[in-house]
């Protein structure tokens, strides 16, 4: 009989921001579930995603919309760094949020 794969229990900031990323992108629960870093089950996923404020009902067909000349910039440096686009934004994800100061200043000086 084959292991099953080791479930991850812990919702570090890095879990819950990658899970806020695949909710937005439109995902179903069960391919949430199966993301290396979600590492979880589809039972697990709903109630995790309620629990830091993430509608998985709403996110349904509204995936990452980008405009054109942004998705191709990311597309550019994704390939530069020989990742997928998921991949890349999921980095920059984690960068931004491990640093408050980088955080705080891209939201605001967007606004």
């Amino acid at each position: 009989m084959g292991r099953l794969p080791r479930r991850k229990t812990t919702w570090t900031t890095e879990r819950v921001a990658w899970l806020g990323f695949l909710v937005g992108q439109g995902f179903a629960t069960k391919r949430i579930a199966d993301d290396p870093l979600i590492a979880s089950t589809p039972n697990n996923v709903h109630p995790q995603a309620q629990r830091f404020g993430l509608a998985l009902r709403d996110a349904k067909g509204a995936a990452l919309r980008l405009p054109p000349d942004t998705a191709a910039r990311f597309d550019e440096a994704a390939a530069k760094r020989g990742v997928t686009r998921e991949t890349l934004i999921r980095l920059l994800l984690v960068t931004a949020g491990t640093e408050p100061s980088l955080l705080d200043n891209i939201l605001d000086d967007g606004a």
